[in-house]
């Protein structure tokens, strides 16, 4: 005999609601944020009925053990209460009016929201164009889905339409004002109504501000109608793009399909992630990967979150990355037509992803000779009759073999993914890569060579046997390979140099011996030094570090104009060397330079200003000089003019000639510093100035880097309130038989100018550092 019988499904509600709220939401703050979004629904749905009749406000109170969250919206009547605020699951704005406010919620989980934090809640109501006002209240304790358990009371009377929710918070929770206000800043921050959490406004930001720039920083603007792909999205677009290179664009007058969609989208590159809004209450992140690395506002009415807001819906995803993605693919055309686009990473960043190369004729690629930056858009095979090649190592040698006045040749960037763009730009035009090496073709015998030819090569072998003590060197006119004008090498001992007739340098200075014997000699140093130096430079003795402690021990034997004590050395090691590394500022450096330096007094007179021209005339007859085969700021020799004596102490021309680097002011050193360091000038070195207060200081430094000569002058009168700075400079020292004149950079010259009958004087200090680390100025 059988017996069957039946059971009830039953739940444990308070369990239950634990575990739905903790899966659904990501913190005990957020049902703050669901009953401030009701609150803002609410008030919309109000606004939708009344207009602007009454002005909206949120209010948040917040204390150990209760939340207070009021607003003065639309407010329930008992239907909604009873079948939508208490029935989870059912939503009461899913009508014609809530869709007209543009209302942000329609899930309907209602107090579902506050039983995962609280242990009660009090709901007091009143809706709009009615006398009723609703207080409910249910304990979580005593929830059930089979009796009634939530207490509802009515009263007649006329108020301010709107609702206020109490909750009584677990014991187990400490909610804090700091820590709800952050925790709701993503979401209601661009609220266009009040919410005051415990009287602060936390709301009406407005996020258009950041697309806004002003005029003068403005660098370009242009708006635009767009048509996606697929012909389904338009919307118009504005781009901005700032003098600091950065794009904002504002997108607008969204559809699809035809039907309007409310809102805009905002966005500026840099600007941390995007952000989705609806109706301008925040939902989630929107996670879209594009090339130009935008941050902003998405406010946009179709905009859906998951129930637990950890995401946009997939749908809200991919309609926003299709705006998003076409805006981008109308700013890479855009900036493909301006010179300013070569700064823009994100431009190169959608170029490299999108292989859109023909978007890349505007960006930049380093030419040698002379350093240059050409559009890509300007490189053929051959320009002004020149080969053109490309090089993507960093080998100087080979740079300095193909980088000449022969030839063209195109450094890869050594950074993707300019590197990448640069190469496939270059690949489609069918450039050449540079081989392995130049080669010598042939080396022409002494008796096929003219007289010209032959004095060249003898002076060459002067200059680098005793200017730069090179004591076994061959020099032999060659043809070499890929129009290249010079090869240095070195086989066993012998420093072998190899000069291209055919060299434009070479045929310049050849010239010169035929027309102007009496500059020869100084234009052969000025050959070498610009045209060769770089490439032998490693077989200089004095550029390795015996050549430096030879030097040291040449410059010190003059103990008494010299020597100091160690501990006034390290003095001056540390002092540079801490306002190298930014750990002292300038004026203690400059303050405390003067108790551990020499000091004496110089003086300049009206007749001792003398011009360049006049002076040293050889130096602006060598014609353009092609410095650009090496790093401008590399240790260089200085310009020997030996033969030249000058009672000049300034020397100044109006012209900017490339053999002086462009300066037109040169500063003798004191005669004191001539006569004792006249040596360390006639060295390679490298050039920094430093100029502040009334002091300039210069810092020369040997070639070896082992030795640095800090010459400070101090001029009785201030320099300029924004006279402040410092830099490296091309090295452009001139040595004459009694003189080393040194160049004034330009912003002071006008501190060395004198107009009458009046001596300039200013007191000059000085030192010799061994082992000193250079100050890393380059620009």
């Amino acid at each position: 005999m059988s017996n069957s019988s039946k059971l009830s499904f039953q739940i444990e509600v308070k369990r239950i609601l634990e575990i739905l709220s903790n899966d659904i939401y990501d913190s005990p703050y957020a049902l703050l944020r669901e009953n401030i979004q009701n609150g803002y629904d609410a008030v919309l749905m109000r606004k939708q009925l009344e207009g602007d009749s009454f002005e909206p406000m949120i209010e948040v109170e917040i204390t150990s053990s209760k939340i207070v969250i009021t607003d003065n919206g639309i407010g329930m009547n008992e239907d909604v209460i009873q079948n939508n605020f208490w029935k989870a699951g059912s939503s009461g704005k899913n009508n014609e009016t809530a869709r007209k406010a543009g209302v942000v919620g329609t899930f309907g989980i209602g107090a579902m929201a506050n039983f995962g934090v609280c242990t009660s809640i009090e709901v007091i109501t009143h809706y709009a164009g009615g006398d009723l006002t609703i207080r409910s209240f249910a304990n979580r304790d005593t929830l059930s889905i089979t009796e009634e358990c939530i207490d509802v009371m009515r009263y007649q009377e006329k108020r301010e339409p709107g609702t206020t929710i109490i909750a009584t918070l677990d014991d187990s929770l400490n909610l804090t004002v700091t820590g709800a206000i952050n925790y709701l800043s993503p979401y209601i921050r661009y609220l266009q109504i009040p919410v005051l959490i415990n009287g602060k406004n936390v709301s009406q930001s407005k996020y258009y501000d950041s697309f806004k720039v002003e005029s003068e920083n403005l660098s370009y603007t242009t708006k635009k109608s767009i048509v996606t792909h697929d012909k389904a999205v338009q919307f118009n677009l504005t781009i901005n793009l700032t003098n600091q290179n950065i794009i904002k664009i504002l997108c607008e007058n969204i559809t699809r399909d035809g039907v309007s969609i409310v809102g805009n989208i905002v966005l500026s590159q840099g600007g941390g992630g995007i952000y989705g809004l609806r109706n301008f209450f925040g939902l989630a992140p929107v996670p879209i990967a594009g090339s130009f690395n935008f941050g902003g506002v998405v406010n946009l009415s179709n905009l859906h979150p998951t129930a637990g807001r950890e995401a946009l819906s997939r749908e809200s995803i991919e309609f926003v990355s299709k705006i998003v993605f076409a805006a981008e693919y109308i700013i890479a055309k855009e900036l493909s037509e301006l010179e300013l686009s070569d700064l823009n990473s994100g431009f190169l960043n959608y170029i490299s992803a999108n292989k859109r190369y023909d978007f890349a004729k505007k960006l930049k690629i380093v030419v040698q000779p002379n350093n240059e930056r050409w559009n890509l858009e300007k490189i053929q095979q051959s320009i002004d009759g020149k080969k053109v090649y490309y090089y993507s190592g960093r080998d100087q040698s080979t740079i300095l073999q193909f980088g000449n006045e022969n030839t063209y040749l195109l450094l890869i960037s050594q950074e993707n993914p300019r590197r990448r763009i640069q190469l496939e730009y270059i690949k489609n035009l069918k450039i050449e890569e540079v081989p392995d090496g130049a080669q010598v073709l042939e080396e022409y015998e002494l008796k096929n060579l003219s007289m010209e030819e032959l004095t060249l090569i003898l002076r060459i072998t002067n200059v680098l046997t005793e200017d730069y003590l090179i004591a076994d060197v061959k020099v032999v006119i060659a043809k070499i390979s890929h129009d290249v004008p010079s090869l240095v090498t070195r086989k066993d001992k012998t420093v072998n140099v190899f000069i291209s007739r055919t060299s434009p340098a070479v045929k310049q200075v050849l010239q010169i011996y035929k027309t102007e014997w009496s500059l020869f000699a100084s234009f052969v140093k000025d050959f070498v030094r610009n045209h060769l130096y770089q490439k032998f430079s490693n077989y200089v003795p004095s550029s390795t570090k015996e050549g430096a402690d030879a030097l040291q021990q040449i410059l010190m034997k003059n103990k008494e104009l010299y020597k100091y004590d160690s501990a006034d050395m390290g003095k001056v090691e540390s002092l540079l060397s801490d306002f190298a590394t930014g750990e002292m500022p300038f004026a203690e450096v400059i303050k405390k330079s003067n108790t551990i330096t020499r000091t004496h007094r110089q003086y300049v007179r009206l007749n001792q200003i003398g011009s360049v021209e006049e002076e040293i005339p050889s130096i602006i007859d060598e014609g353009s000089k092609e410095e650009d085969e090496f790093d401008e700021f590399d240790a260089v020799p200085p310009i020997l003019r030996l033969e030249v004596n000058t009672d000049k102490k300034i020397l100044k021309t109006d012209n900017e000639y490339p053999s002086l680097n462009f300066f037109n002011l040169f500063l003798s050193l004191s005669e004191k510093v001539v006569k004792s360091n006249r040596d360390f000038f006639l060295e390679p070195h490298t050039t920094k100035v430093i100029w502040s207060m009334h002091k300039i200081v210069y810092i020369f430094t040997h070639a070896s880097n082992q030795l640095s000569l800090y010459y400070e002058i101090e001029l009785k009168e201030r320099l300029g309130d924004n006279s402040t700075g410092g830099k490296a400079i091309p090295t452009t020292t001139v040595v004459t038989e009694n003189r080393v004149f040194i160049p004034i950079v330009k912003e002071l010259n006008p501190y060395f100018e004198i107009s009458s009958e009046t001596t300039k004087e200013f007191f000059v200090r000085y030192d010799v550092i061994a082992d000193f680390n250079t100050v890393g100025l380059r620009p």
